[in-house]
């Protein structure tokens, strides 16, 4: 029942939204049906619940299900209060031009959460592969909300990258059926993890079909150099939707790579394991490089989520599984947090640009504190929980791996800094700008405080049983 009353309530109040008349009526759904999800979310780990819809059609939650479900259902509360505060001003400063109705807005941001809810709790490759497909349909439209010629082309390119990803990803799925020893076994988890156990694959077909699932999910995810289209669709995404699709929707993407893992056969894992060291590694470098060269601070902030979906691809390649599932947690938090006082920013200045905007200690300073703290829990400054994470990383890397990471990392650090600090200490100048996105720190502030504490209990645990 829980598991049915998951998906059933986003879907009912995006039908409600989307037929309202009232922008106000329709913001307060949004956080309504959040809030129930998260309380949905909450009571189903105790209830050991399994829907069978019908056929071989099931839906549970597991223990990677819940963690990134967890995350999804707690974001989307977050940024849902966010947006009840966030939209009257966004409409102020769009005065003029055209951006989404308010009631459609609500209606696609709860449509795309009822995809992420499917993707968390399909336990077949059919239906995994069909939940990830439609969080790409319910998501493009939200990233087009300002309507511009350059977030129309920024959804467009997303749309047409995420479908020829998908589609490797049927073809992978494909094969990776045919490899079965029994044609009629299905494509469950349990059931390809036991074929694996016992040896029953054709060799070429599985390799074949984990390649193309593989890029076909991590281009999904955000791995170099499947990445393009996500500097694009966060730099034009209004805050909220960058701070899902970031916090969030990677994560599920994440969640397929893992079922893809979960079900690779002894014998192949050296060899299904090259691609994720080589896609994390490379996802570093590519963020490294381009953070350093970087003149849009939302793009910056995109191609940290390249490096950190990178970061999490190493974790789970090196045997770290549970650890990546704390950076999932402290990323998509964290990263929540620096989108939407991105947005404040770009509320403020009207500009996207760093060498645009100046003295933000002096104008917002709520807003300047939280980027600059946020800046270095996302670098993984102590007490950030990615701090932990990262050095368990650097320490089953190995010492060549180790010092690459560490490298990497540091000129990422290097970057982000430069350009996040350069924009808070210079001198302001007599610009006009709207300090009300003060009023907007709340939800940043909470996330931010939730990092911090997190990491403290991780520290604290790590000393005593140091």
């Amino acid at each position: 029942m829980i598991i049915a009353l998951l998906l059933l309530v986003p879907v009912l109040a995006a039908l409600a939204a989307f037929l309202s008349r009232s922008e106000k009526f329709s913001r307060y759904i949004l956080v309504a049906a959040g809030t129930a999800h998260a309380v949905l979310c909450g009571l189903l780990p105790g209830s050991n619940e399994t829907l069978n819809p019908g056929g071989k059609i099931c839906l549970a939650l597991d223990a990677d299900g819940l963690v990134i479900l967890s995350v999804t259902s707690g974001l989307f509360l977050l940024t849902s209060l966010f947006i009840t505060f966030w939209m009257p001003l966004d409409t102020r400063r769009a005065e003029g031009h055209a951006v989404m109705k308010t009631p459609h807005f609500s209606a696609f941001l709860l449509l795309f959460l009822f995809t992420m809810t499917l993707t968390a709790l399909a336990r077949d490759f059919g239906m995994l592969w069909v939940a990830v497909e439609a969080t790409t349909l319910a998501s493009a439209p939200l990233i087009n909300y300002h309507k511009s010629k350059t977030s129309l082309e920024a959804m467009w390119k997303y749309l047409l990258i995420c479908s020829i990803g998908i589609g490797l990803a049927l073809f992978g799925t494909m094969l990776i059926a045919a490899s079965l020893a029994d044609p009629h076994a299905g494509l469950a988890f349990d059931t390809l993890k036991n074929s694996g156990i016992y040896g029953k694959f054709n060799v070429v077909y599985f390799r074949a079909g984990f390649v193309l699932c593989f890029a076909g999910y991590a281009l999904k995810m955000g791995l170099a150099p499947f990445h393009t289209w996500l500097p694009d669709a966060h730099s034009e995404a209004p805050a909220p939707v960058s701070a899902l699709l970031s916090g969030s929707l990677l994560n599920c993407a994440l969640l397929a790579v893992l079922r893809l893992w979960h079900i690779t056969p002894v014998t192949m894992q050296d060899f299904c394991g090259n691609f994720l060291k080589f896609s994390g590694f490379l996802s570093l470098a590519v963020a490294a490089l381009f953070i350093i060269r970087q003149k849009d601070f939302k793009r910056m902030l995109a191609y940290s989520s390249v490096e950190h979906m990178g970061l999490i691809t190493l974790l789970v390649a090196y045997g770290l599984e549970h650890i990546g599932m704390l950076h999932v947690i402290s990323h998509s938090l964290t990263k929540m947090a620096l989108f939407l006082t991105a947005g404040n920013i770009l509320l403020s200045y009207r500009t996207r640009s760093v060498a645009a905007v100046k003295g933000i200690f002096s104008r917002i300073p709520g807003n300047a504190a939280i980027w600059i703290f946020g800046m270095l829990m996302i670098c993984g400054t102590p007490p950030s929980p990615l701090f932990f994470t990262e050095l368990a990383l650097v320490t089953a890397a190995g010492i060549i791996p180790g010092t690459i990471i560490l490298l990497l990392l540091l000129l990422i650090f290097c970057g982000m800094s430069q350009l996040m600090l350069g924009m808070c200490a210079r001198a302001p100048e007599k610009l006009s700008i709207d300090c009300d996105v003060e009023k907007l720190t709340g939800v940043p502030m909470l996330a931010m405080i939730l990092v911090s504490l997190l990491g403290i209990l991780i520290g604290a645990s790590w000393i005593i049983a140091g």
